[in-house]
């Protein structure tokens, strides 16, 4: 019997400064960082929530980024080179071009960067530097309002542990940092005055932390696990434990970790923290590897992108005095079977990745959230593409896009982030 997965609603996204292809747009470019190629394929976001290249597109660049930020007044890119040795500078052009280097400013091993929304400050982290028998410090560069310029702040350097990914909260005030090495969350609060970095808070995590999502309005974190450590039979179960990796799909669900934020960067894990994700009502399977995700940008819905199993599980954030404020509340549904297809309308959703032969394997992570809320972006890495997804803002539930997705810059450019602005 043939299965589908049925979805919700329409979508209309953002849009962009630099309109193509004869659909209108409002002004936003979606930036993809292409790790193999030459710089970054650039997009205009639809008002009917598709990409299209836009005119700019490619950007070139003298390495292939890892990531990339804008400063919030939006004269500034700088992005990391896919090494971690280089961050370069470049001043953001009307058309959301970037064709003037400001420098090039070389660090060590760097694994993420992150702007103050004041547009005066850009934190490092360089989770391989070596201090004593420790190892991980994080830098802190001031941004020239003029030139853009980056100024290192020697007398600011934190000697920390190794962290891999970094979040700002969108007052500045705290900035998060997760080390996957140490199973834990570092929260550092930033100092007005000269944007300085101190160590504040450390929280534990799971076993085999992936990824960390701060809410958009900072009141809530996820962290999640890589792995599955929950035991929940499904209706058809064979399996009977949860091994530390890699778990069986039929009965482990991997968990995601709730906390509320403070104002001085500590975490309180949520009531019933971990969260475990529902199993696919057509499959029996539960997801596999989380590793990307996002909020929307109200805070109502979080998306969790499972890589192993190429869907995403989407829950409702709760605002909910009757349970913990900010648990996750799974999207649930149910089956129905029209003419031999059966369809779901419960989460997990799949990733629209085709099953055709020759086709690379699917490998979505690095997720973004239309800032309207009714849509998401998912890269990639692998097969080099970037799906599209409309989200129903009644219900949360998702389908894709037409099309289905967008072409990398090429077949082997590796996108690994995309921006956008």
């Amino acid at each position: 019997m043939k299965r589908l997965i049925g979805f919700g609603a329409l979508l209309c996204l953002l849009a962009l400064m630099v309109g193509c292809g004869g659909v209108s747009s409002t002004g936003t470019l979606a930036y993809v960082s292409n790790s193999n190629g030459t710089g970054f394929t650039v997009y205009t976001v639809n008002t009917d929530g598709t990409l299209t290249r836009a005119s700019i597109s490619p950007q070139s660049m003298p390495a292939g980024p890892m990531m990339l930020q804008f400063t919030a007044n939006g004269k500034w890119a700088y992005f990391l080179d896919k090494g971690g040795q280089n961050i370069y500078g470049y001043k953001r052009n009307g058309d959301g071009s970037m064709t003037t280097e400001i420098d090039a400013y070389p660090v060590s091993s760097a694994s993420a960067i992150a702007l103050s929304p004041n547009s005066n400050y850009l934190y490092v982290a360089l989770p391989n530097v070596q201090y004593g028998s420790q190892k991980g410090e994080l830098w802190v560069y001031s941004i020239d309002a003029n030139a853009g310029i980056l100024n290192f702040q020697a007398n600011s350097v934190v000697q920390t542990i190794p962290i891999d990914q970094l979040i700002m909260n969108s007052s500045g005030t705290i900035l998060y940092g997760l080390s996957k090495e140490k199973q834990t969350v570092v929260a550092f609060t930033i100092t007005a005055t000269n944007g300085n970095a101190v160590q504040s808070a450390t929280t534990p995590t799971g076993p085999s932390p992936s990824w960390m999502i701060l809410s958009a309005n900072g009141s809530y974190m996820y962290v999640l696990d890589q792995y599955a450590t929950t035991q929940l039979p499904t209706p058809q179960s064979t399996s009977t434990s949860c091994p530390s990796t890699n778990a069986p799909r039929d009965l482990c669900s991997p968990n995601i970790y709730g906390y509320t934020t403070t104002s001085t960067g500590s975490l309180t894990p949520m009531s019933g923290s971990p969260f475990p994700e529902n199993y696919d009502l057509l499959t029996y399977q539960y997801p596999a590897n989380p590793m990307g995700g996002a909020t929307s940008s109200d805070s109502r819905y979080l998306f969790v992108t499972n890589q192993g199993s190429m869907n995403v599980s989407v829950f409702r954030i709760s605002s909910s005095v009757q349970v913990s404020p900010g648990e996750p509340i799974e999207i649930t549904g149910s089956v129905t079977n029209t003419n031999g297809v059966e369809t779901s309308t419960a989460s997990p959703f799949p990733v629209p990745c085709p099953a055709s032969s020759g086709t690379p394997n699917c490998s979505p992570g690095f997720t973004v959230s239309a800032g309207q809320n009714n849509g998401l972006f998912i890269m990639d890495s692998n097969a080099s593409r970037i799906y599209q997804l409309r989200v129903d803002l009644n219900t949360g539930r998702l389908r894709s896009q037409n099309p289905a997705y967008v072409s990398g810059e090429t077949s082997s450019s590796t996108p690994t982030w995309i921006t956008i602005r």
